[in-house]
């Protein structure tokens, strides 16, 4: 769909008498009333999303607010008819910090659907992280539905361990429990963002946070809200703190009671505490089942495909769940390899490959770009594919690659139209192996 902008405000004429604008104060209870109604289950309007919307588009949120909330109102009744919005976000690529926008609450009336406004609104918030130097955006989505937008799925997502409640063992009669478990205090933010960055540093790609950032989701984010999620503190029985989980108000999409922090300090036996822990979350599954009139969940560690918990004690988790996985979008990737061309460098320099110098021209199919290597030196440009590629991906699968959640011999097997020259197949090997990530993002 070609949008027609206004000369005179940030408004953009669509066709229908529909409109597309963005955000301002007077939209934000019409637009939490629309987004708890489209974003509600078998017709029931959802107050937690509600609540969320209304937390995104104040002026108050650190990144996102109105400036970042579009809207597509039709002019014959000044109803809000379509709307998503995008959370701006810092993210890491082994600690080489990239600027992101997260595209969610996306979602139109059913009676307008079908006519592009969701890809009206892609476009304009695509060319807006353009100029404020996103080089990537990362949603989590239904499922095909986003690769229209140039969007491929690259990262994990809510994969773990699951744990039967029925299967918890209780407390014996001649014991006492060695942990307990309290809601965390701005006093222990020190504690909580110094396990969680070292539980960033096992990941590949992270979402880091600052100490602002951590009193917002932890203590300003209301419990009614989707967005939040709640923090406890982990303590031996004489008080001293050794930890902390992560927890939610409400099930998961799996609709599962999802854990997505688990971390303790060095020295803390995860053995010995996972038993309380269980027995703590099971509890804690009992209330948030009883308030939405559930039956009592399965508990899911949703801590990615490794985390040391499920390596100390592995007998008490019941099942694998694969992860889905985050879609995103790299517009540039040539400005994407160079930004983390540190990484690659070091990578490069650890390896058998060391001293390797050489040119590959990289077709993506609907575009291409070049990856050289000289004196240990990564750089990539564009590149316009011809007959001349050295390694083919089908569109935007090389994101996989680059972000470590495929090796190339898994996109080899998947894709019969990914090749590569067997001179470049150590290289892109050495330079994207397969690697974890698990993302907390800022929402």
């Amino acid at each position: 769909m070609l949008l027609e902008r206004s000369n005179t405000t940030t408004v953009y004429n669509l066709d229908d008498n529909l409109i597309l604008r963005f955000a301002t104060l007077d939209d934000i209870e019409p637009l939490a009333q629309f987004n708890g109604r489209i974003h509600g289950d078998d017709g029931k309007f959802n107050p937690y999303i509600a609540q969320w919307t209304r937390e995104f588009t104040s002026p108050t949120h650190p990144t996102c607010g109105p400036g970042n909330v579009t809207i597509v109102e039709d002019t014959r009744t000044g109803h809000i008819v379509s709307s998503m919005c995008s959370i701006p976000q810092t993210w890491t690529y082994d600690g080489v910090p990239f600027l992101v926008g997260r595209p969610e609450a996306v979602g139109t009336d059913p009676a307008y659907r079908r006519r592009g406004l969701i890809r009206a609104q892609f476009d304009v918030f695509h060319a807006k992280g353009d100029a404020e130097g996103q080089l990537a955006q990362g949603i989590t989505g239904i499922p095909w539905y986003y690769r229209q937008f140039g969007y491929e799925y690259a990262i994990d997502l809510d994969g773990g361990r699951c744990v039967y409640p029925s299967l918890v063992s209780p407390l014996q009669a001649d014991e006492t429990e060695a942990y307990r478990f309290r809601l965390a205090t701005p006093d222990d933010l020190p504690l909580v963002m110094e396990l969680y960055d070292r539980d960033c540093a096992r990941s590949s790609v992270a979402c880091p946070r600052s100490a602002a950032e951590w009193t917002r989701i932890a203590f300003e984010v209301a419990p009614q809200s989707a967005g939040y999620h709640a923090l406890h503190i982990i303590e031996t029985s004489d008080g001293h703190a050794v930890g902390v989980i992560r927890t939610s108000r409400t099930l998961s999409w799996r609709g599962m009671f999802p854990v997505r922090i688990f971390a303790v300090i060095e020295g803390q036996s995860l053995r010995a505490l996972l038993p309380a822990a269980l027995r703590w979350l099971k509890s804690e599954a009992e209330l948030v089942a009883a308030a939405h009139e559930k039956p009592l969940p399965t508990l899911h560690f949703e801590l990615g495909e490794q985390h040391p918990v499920f390596e100390a004690a592995p007998e008490l988790f019941h099942k694998i769940t694969p992860s889905y996985a985050w879609y995103v979008r790299v517009p540039d990737v040539p400005r994407f390899i160079n930004t983390i061309a540190p990484v690659l460098e070091a990578r490069l320099a650890r390896s058998s490959l060391a001293g390797y110098g050489g040119e590959m021209k990289v077709s993506e199919c609907v575009r291409g770009f070049k990856l050289i290597v000289e004196a240990g030196k990564i750089r990539s440009e564009p590149w316009t594919p011809d007959d001349h590629d050295n390694v083919m991906f089908p569109p935007y699968t090389f994101n996989q690659l680059l972000f470590g959640r495929r090796s190339l011999s898994d996109l080899r097997y998947m894709f019969p139209d990914c090749g590569v020259e067997p001179e470049f197949e150590p290289v892109l090997e050495t330079l994207f192996p397969r690697r974890p990530s698990h993302v907390l993002p800022m929402a």
